[in-house]
């Protein structure tokens, strides 16, 4: 990281989202917290005399922007595995696997990273464990993608056990031909799980560097914090071998995974026996609520919905917790002071969520926890979100999954359905807390994609907005990826404003991001990212 000095005074148009101070000319940041917001003269007053200073004469300084919902350390790794992102048929992904197999004649499995669509591929569909075969048919081979749905190779299926003899497992499906044979594409965890648990995980090393590399990347984009949900004790280990090394420069909060795939009690004893609870750490590294899965992904057809999907008239998707062990996994969190964190996608696994919490909040008030529902996008209904604001219950929302998977999920339920799917609007107007994010590396990590998408309810591939009475304002935009990111991240007497006794998180763009047209974030640089006065990006 670059120095900027001890104390230091940074000039420009700030946009504090501090409601007491929305504006200021300038601040005075003074070992790694800002002790003045105004007026130039105040800031240079209060910085003292030696002090350095920073002009941004156009555009805005924001707070530091924060991102709910992103996999940091998944999407370094990407950059240790086949890359499928830009295939665009199955003929590539078979390019790319047999590439990589060539280079790597040591890897004793070939697996590739997560974010690929099959929206991308011409067939519009999953490649079969025969064309697998045919790129790689000496190793197991494993693509997963975007944490619901794997394809693995015969060899892969004959490590893990899967046959045409052996059932769905409770809350995952796996793919059968006509004659009854796996087809190698295994959908939700307790489906892909026997495969995924095979694949050797990169080297310690390579998880640093990659982590290492992947910090850059975010700062270039604006960001200076981050919510990590779903991380293993492994992947735990690896951010505080960072932290404790001084190169941890994203401000991260980690959400362990409770593994509901595993026997309840084994679940229950696991997070009773990391003796934490939420709000352990610094404010570099710190432990945030437990992440949980009920349903699946839309794109898949694997969330649970409250009527059977358009064109699977017999399919309401999976549950893949089943209610009693959510209910045991909620009540334990509540009972020892985490919060919790819960995917839910589809209408009926938002109800049964907030059914639970309101369960739960009878035994033991949740207000404070901050019990978050995940992605919560098709559709909350009017209860839910009554329900949520009476429980304090928070949203984490993803911007840029509307974005990416808008074409997909327009053509499966139609433009009007979808004008009221992730309804932030809807959620702001309830008195709800609406955290934004990326879900990368599912979706794009960029943040001013998500302030654009937010304010423009535009989709990939069109000029067409897809339910502009969901759109938001530009400061609420900006709120999102600030102060109320902060809130959702138990950090907001830390960051998420430009205000005295904060740190000095802040970010530097090219445009006001709450007055500029919603169109010109489209084309918004990022001029400078500091975190605790440091400079990480640009100056």
């Amino acid at each position: 990281m670059k120095g900027v000095g001890s104390s230091c005074v940074v000039r420009g148009e700030l946009v504090t989202m501090d409601p007491a101070n929305p504006r200021a000319e300038a601040m005075a940041i003074r070992d790694g917290r800002i002790v003045a917001v105004g007026s130039l003269a105040d800031a240079r007053e209060a910085a003292g005399a030696g002090h350095g200073e920073m002009c941004f004469g156009s555009g805005a300084v924001v707070p530091g922007l924060i991102d709910t919902h992103n996999h940091m350390h998944w999407t370094g790794i990407q950059a240790c595995l086949v890359d499928l992102a830009p295939a665009r048929c199955i003929a590539d992904v078979q390019a790319a696997v047999r590439a990589y197999a060539q280079a790597h004649p040591e890897a004793p499995w070939i697996t590739s990273g997560s974010g690929w669509h099959v929206v991308n591929l011409a067939e519009q569909r999953y490649p079969t464990r025969q064309e697998l075969d045919a790129a790689c048919p000496d190793r197991p081979v494993y693509l997963p993608r975007v944490g619901h749905a794997g394809v693995a190779n015969s060899r892969a299926l004959a490590l893990a056990g899967i046959s045409a003899s052996t059932p769905d497992p409770d809350g995952g499906r796996i793919e059968r031909d006509a004659s009854g044979e796996p087809t190698g594409v295994l959908l939700e965890p307790p489906a892909f799980e026997p495969v995924a648990r095979l694949v050797p995980p990169p080297s310690l090393q390579d998880q640093l560097q990659t982590l290492r590399d992947v910090q850059k990347l975010y700062h270039a984009a604006g960001l200076t914090g981050i919510m990590d949900p779903g991380v293993t004790p492994e992947i735990l280990s690896i951010y505080q071998q960072l932290w404790r090394r001084g190169e941890l420069s994203m401000r991260s909060v980690l959400m362990p995974l409770a593994d509901a795939s595993r026997p309840l009690q084994q679940t229950l004893d696991s997070i009773a026996a990391l003796g934490l609870h939420t709000g352990f750490g610094d404010a570099r590294l710190k432990i945030g609520g437990i992440k949980m899965f009920l349903d699946g992904g839309a794109s898949l057809g694997t969330a649970l919905m409250r009527e059977p999907y358009p064109d699977e008239r017999c399919n309401c998707g999976i549950q893949i917790t089943p209610t009693e062990s959510f209910r045991a996994i909620a009540r334990l969190c509540a009972r020892l002071g985490w919060s919790l964190g819960v995917h839910v996608v589809g209408g009926r696994a938002i109800d049964i969520a907030l059914e639970v919490f309101e369960e739960i909040d009878r035994e033991t008030p949740i207000r404070d926890l901050r019990f978050c529902l995940i992605h919560a996008y098709l559709w909350p209904d009017a209860k839910n979100i009554r329900t949520a604001a009476r429980l304090g219950v928070v949203v984490a929302t993803q911007c840029s999954m509307q974005y990416t998977f808008g074409p997909l999920l327009v053509k499966r339920f139609g433009s009007v359905m979808m004008s009221t799917a992730t309804p932030v609007r809807s959620w702001l107007d309830g008195g709800v807390r609406v955290g934004g994010g990326s879900d990368s590396p599912i979706t794009p990590y960029s943040p001013l994609l998500g302030l654009w998408q937010a304010r423009t309810r535009r989709i990939a591939g069109t000029d067409e907005p897809v339910g502009r009475l969901q759109a938001v304002s530009g400061e609420e935009a900006l709120a999102m990826y600030t102060r109320d990111a902060a809130y959702v991240s138990f950090s907001e007497h830390e960051r998420g404003m430009l205000k005295p006794g904060l740190l000095a998180d802040w970010t530097a763009l090219s445009v006001d991001p709450v007055n500029c047209e919603p169109e010109a974030l489209a084309e918004a640089r990022v001029l400078a990212t500091a975190v605790g006065g440091e400079l990480v990006h640009g100056g």
